[in-house]
């Protein structure tokens, strides 16, 4: 039988103690573009996009969308889980927790579709670009408001 030392549970205490500082800290330094980002490239692959560009899509997104985002814990802990590619974990959520994210997830792939150069380049290689709020692509489309006789 194995006799545990003072010695050998003080180090053990400090190794734990030591593990939850350093996943504390990094789940605290997560922000709401890494949430984006991981949310997007589980669903879309890698992002070929500048920082400055998903930092402005974030911040249009927010804007628009101030009640979408999952409260703070919720949004980090995903953001951990999501980038050490542990995604089936959600399922252990409750089901509420789980709704809000689906609808987050559906809200920013749509929105990412509308903000940004996604679906327009012209080779998946090239570069994602934040193109704004754009009101129409439709080159014939009449906008004015019908006239009444």
């Amino acid at each position: 039988m194995m006799k545990i030392t003072r010695r050998s549970a003080l180090a053990l205490v400090a190794g734990g103690l030591a593990s939850t500082g350093i996943a504390y800290a990094a789940v605290s330094s997560f922000s709401d573009e890494d949430l984006v980002r991981v949310t997007l490239e589980r669903y879309l692959g890698p992002l070929n996009m500048r920082i400055e560009h998903l930092q402005q899509f974030v911040l249009e997104f927010r804007n628009r969308n101030p009640w979408i985002f999952p409260n703070e814990k919720l949004s980090d802990a995903v953001t951990l889980v999501e980038e050490l590619k542990l995604g089936a974990v959600r399922r252990l959520l409750p089901h509420e927790k789980r709704e809000d994210l689906v609808h987050f997830d559906r809200w920013v792939i749509a929105e990412f579709h509308v903000l940004t150069d996604y679906a327009w380049r012209s080779s998946p290689n090239d570069p994602i670009r934040f193109t704004g709020w754009q009101s129409c692509t439709n080159p014939f489309a009449n906008l004015e408001p019908p006239r009444v006789a």
